[in-house]
C-alpha cells in the first residue's frame, strides 16, 4: 500500500484525512440498501436492551448522532472518539438539542500504549459500537458491571467486484473506505472475546444488495476518505466508469454486497 501513497482504509491517517474533507462521519454517496440489513437490526437490538437506569459507553461515536438519539431512553451515555473535529461537532449538536445526559470525549483508548477505556471500574451497563474499532473488548470486563451487555455492528468481509481492476490502482475498490478488508470478522470477534475471558451470546450475519444507479455516486464511494490530490478526478475516470456500467450494471445499477455482522456478548 505504501507505494500507492494513500492511507490504508480506516487507519488513523485515513480518519484524519476524512475529518478534513467532510463534516462528521457518514457515507457521502447516494445508494439503495436492501431491507432487513444489519444497520436497522443493530438499532432495534440496542433499543430493546436499553432502560432508563442504564449507563452506556459508546466506542467510536463519530459526530454523536447515535448517542444523542438514544439519550432519552437511558440514564447516561459516555461517548468517545479519537478525532477532535467529530467530537466538537457532537458537542455542538448536543448543545443545539439541549441534551444533558451525554458526555462526549475526545479520547484515544490506546494513547498510552496500554488499552484503557474512559470509564471507572464496574460503572457501565452497556457498551455499543457501530462500525467502530474492536480493541475495546479487551477492557470491557473492567469497566462493566456484572450482567452488562456488549453490542456491536461490524462491517463483514465481502467480495471484491470484478470491475475493480478496470480502474487505476489507487481507485481499486479494496482501497476505498467502504471495503473492510479480508479475513473472518466472526473469528476475529471470537478471538478477542476469548482473550478477554468472554464468550459470544448471539451473532447475526447480514448480506443484502447495495445498488448505485449513478456513476458519480460510485466514484464518490471508491474515493471516499482518500486525499483528493492522490486520486484521479471524476472527469478523468468518467469514461472508465461509464464502461463499467455498460458491462457490469444490473437493472438497478452497479450492485455491491452490504455485509454486516451484528453480535452480542454478556459480562458474567
Amino acid at each position: 500500500m505504501a507505494e500507492l501513497n494513500i492511507p490504508r482504509a480506516h487507519s488513523n491517517d485515513w480518519y484524519d484525512n476524512l475529518s478534513k474533507v467532510q463534516r462528521g462521519y457518514y457515507y457521502p454517496w447516494k445508494s439503495r440498501v436492501g431491507d432487513n440489513n444489519g444497520e436497522e437490526a443493530f438499532i432495534e437490538l440496542v433499543k430493546e436492551t436499553l432502560s432508563p437506569d442504564l449507563t452506556v459507553l459508546e466506542v467510536g461515536c463519530g459526530h454523536g448522532e447515535l448517542a444523542l438519539s438514544l439519550a432519552g431512553i437511558c440514564k447516561r451515555i459516555i461517548a468517545y472518539d479519537r478525532v477532535p473535529s467529530y467530537v466538537e461537532l457532537a458537542k455542538h449538536l448536543q448543545s443545539h438539542e439541549s441534551i444533558e445526559n451525554v458526555g462526549f470525549l475526545c479520547y484515544n483508548a490506546l494513547d498510552s500504549g496500554e488499552l484503557r477505556l474512559p470509564a471507572e471500574n464496574e460503572s457501565i451497563d452497556l457498551i455499543i459500537s457501530r462500525r467502530g474499532p474492536m480493541h475495546w473488548i479487551g477492557d470491557a470486563r473492567r469497566v462493566c458491571r456484572s450482567g452488562a451487555t456488549l453490542i456491536a455492528l461490524c462491517p463483514m468481509e465481502e467480495p471484491i467486484p470484478a470491475w475493480s481492476s478496470k480502474l487505476p490502482p489507487k481507485t481499486h475498490y479494496e482501497n476505498s473506505g467502504r471495503h473492510t478488508g479480508s479475513g473472518s470478522i466472526h473469528q476475529s470477534i471470537d478471538n478477542r472475546l476469548h482473550q478477554a475471558g468472554l464468550t459470544l451470546h448471539s451473532g447475526w450475519g447480514f448480506d443484502v444488495p447495495e445498488s448505485f444507479d449513478d456513476p458519480t455516486q460510485l466514484y464518490t464511494m471508491i474515493t471516499w476518505g482518500l486525499p483528493a490530490a492522490e486520486v484521479p478526478s471524476y472527469e478523468d475516470l468518467s469514461r472508465k466508469l461509464e464502461h463499467i456500467y455498460e458491462i457490469y450494471a444490473e437493472k438497478q445499477g452497479i450492485v455491491l454486497r452490504h455485509c454486516r455482522y451484528l453480535w452480542k456478548a454478556m459480562i458474567p
